[in-house]
């Protein structure tokens, strides 16, 4: 369903431009697929000769939007203005925004006219069941107050979504900011014809469970990709690779004048299964469909040998002149992606990583804080005879917090020792800090011994956040499964847990689920269900069931989600804000308000 949205908005825009000669504006961020359309030019002005503008807005529209857009107007000599409004609207509507733009333009021209347009393009779709919302990017994972910041661009881009869904909704909320962002929807919301299909909807805000994302030992390629890559420049989910031309010019005689691609994952000319796979398989089931598909497309010997996979080997096979078409060339560069990850030199770094955050995991069900703790400080004293940097010692300490309820004690003796720990290694390692530590988190221009000791204090904090974000709930509050003695402790996501009960043949209670009452009637059926025998609300009680994470998604949960969801008998998306790293989720824990 997102899917096709998708499509007819773009055909829709398409539509739009055919046979305009206008100035093309963006506000804010769009996605990849307008912008491959469109010339993008925003400079405050139009050309003086221009008489046409179109304006795409791809962030929910209020007050400092329209200021900017009278900016444009009132210092250009457009006499006709098309509107659209890509995220819907915080603060305005479309009449109202429609005669303020009109006595802007009527002051100029008295036959000037605005046409303002709702068209939903706030999401890109990386698969049939993904989607994200690339506008919400920036959202921080920890927000202590003032929520208000970002319930209302969430709540106003849910209800854009869903009135050109055209659905009934329920929407099921988990943790602070989702219940906040229900309560508002609730507040905007319009009626809906019973008659409609329904979509439920359920949120959960991305502290929950922090290990999902700081895990380095995900099963999922996509996710080891982003670890090991760095991300394509204001997207929420790609990565880039710079390396030899991907097309080659004959004119330009010298190598280094060759047009340099930096490839991504985004295929530019034709859908390919590439990212589906990334997103649905383990490794060595996508590098084996990755090997059928390039050896069917080739001839001669390389399709009869019969040799291990490596990226050498793909680099080899991609070498034949057939990759080098139009057909071909996205195969090319995803696949080249692919080749670039596994062959990067950090990745014996993270391989440790995911050993130390294994090794830790078992230790947590058999020994004390005193041991962990103990065991934190070694890896801390030896990080550079390990090669390892503190951007990866930080990811495993949120790793160990974000597993253990708060049930388990950390004393305030070995917390200050960790404090302390970390003060001197953040100053030890000033010069090796990537710029988002010192920038967003340390947050001074003199860096001093007491700026990092009160980081490290800041840090402590965040990480008695992440340990206390599940104590009111009465499931779910271990991460962590330990069978037996014998068995050793394994990591199991807090959506794997929730999806399976949600989707559980026996329909269990769950309370961890929060959900706005539709009215009085919904309040008395709640209230006195065992006297008037009525069966509360379920997730599942609907056509199109949309599994949202606040604060970005990594690759292995949306793997777990449609696995536990594949039987359930309806239709499963999953959406979120952005793809995270282990690197990028604690970038975005040190966010500043």
């Amino acid at each position: 369903m997102l899917e096709k949205l998708r499509c007819s908005w773009t055909n829709t825009l398409l539509s739009l431009f055919t046979g305009m000669v206008v100035a093309y504006f963006f506000i804010e961020l769009v996605p990849k697929v307008s912008k491959n359309c469109l010339r993008s030019r925003f400079d405050h002005s139009g050309h003086p000769k221009d008489r046409r503008c179109l304006l795409i807005v791809g962030k929910p529209v209020d007050e400092s939007t329209v200021t900017i857009v009278r900016d444009v107007l009132n210092n250009s000599n457009f006499k006709y203005c098309r509107f659209i409004a890509g995220c819907g609207f915080e603060s305005y509507d479309i009449e109202k925004l429609e005669n303020e733009l009109c006595k802007t333009v009527s002051s100029k021209y008295e036959d000037g006219t605005v046409d303002v347009m709702d068209i939903p393009i706030s999401l890109t779709c990386l698969s049939p069941t993904l989607f994200l919302i690339p506008h919400l990017q920036d959202i921080p994972i920890l927000i202590e107050n003032n929520y208000q910041n970002y319930v209302s661009k969430i709540s106003a881009t849910l209800n854009n979504i869903f009135d050109h869904l055209n659905v009934r909704h329920d929407i099921y909320s988990i943790g602070p900011l989702s219940e906040a962002v229900s309560h508002h929807f609730s507040k905007i919301q319009k009626s809906v014809n019973s008659d409609l299909s329904r979509v439920n909807v359920i949120l959960i805000d991305r502290i929950i469970d922090m290990y999902a994302v700081t895990d380095f030992a995900s099963s999922c390629l996509l996710d080891k990709m982003s670890m090991l890559l760095n991300r394509f420049p204001k997207t929420c989910s790609d990565i880039a690779v710079t390396t030899e031309p991907l097309i080659k010019d004959s004119k330009y005689k010298e190598v280094n004048d060759q047009l340099e691609v930096p490839m991504c994952l985004a295929p530019t000319l034709k859908p390919t299964p590439v990212v589906e796979w990334l997103l649905t398989k383990n490794e060595k089931n996508v590098l084996a469909n990755i090997r059928t598909v390039l050896t069917e497309k080739c001839s001669g010997p390389v399709r009869k040998t019969i040799s291990r996979i490596t990226p050498q080997l793909f680099e080899t096979i991609l070498s034949d002149e057939k990759f080098n078409n139009k057909e071909n060339i996205d195969l090319k560069q995803q696949v080249l992606c692919i080749c670039a990850a596994l062959k990067s030199s950090n990745l014996s770094k993270i391989e440790l990583a995911q050993n130390i955050g294994k090794l830790l995991l078992q230790n947590i069900s058999l020994e004390s804080d005193i041991d962990i703790l103990t065991q934190v400080g070694q890896l801390f004293k030896t990080r550079k005879d390990r090669k390892l940097s503190l951007e990866i010692l930080l990811c495993i300490l949120i790793q160990l917090y974000s597993v253990v309820e708060e049930d388990f004690q950390i004393s305030d003796e070995h917390q200050i020792n960790l404090e302390n720990m970390l003060g001197e290694a953040f100053y030890d390692d000033l010069k090796y800090l990537p710029e988002y530590i010192i920038k967003d988190f340390i947050g001074v221009n003199s860096i001093t011994p007491l700026a990092c000791q009160q980081a490290a204090e800041n840090f402590i904090f965040i990480l008695n956040q992440i340990k206390s974000s599940r104590q009111n709930f009465v499931q779910y509050r271990k991460l962590f499964v330990k069978e037996n003695t014998y068995a050793p402790a394994s990591y199991s996501s807090f959506v794997k847990q929730l999806m399976d009960d949600v989707c559980s043949p026996m329909r269990p209670n769950l309370p961890v689920l929060k959900t706005k009452s539709d009215g009085l009637t919904d309040f008395i059926k709640i209230g006195f269900n065992k006297i008037i025998n009525t069966v509360n609300k379920h997730p599942l009680d609907c056509d199109h069931l949309i599994v949202f994470i606040i604060g970005g998604i990594s690759g292995h949960e949306v793997h777990s989600i449609c696995e536990a969801t594949k039987n359930c008998g309806i239709r499963v998306s999953i959406g979120s804000t952005r793809m995270l790293s282990p690197y990028e989720a604690l970038h975005s824990l040190f966010k500043r308000m």
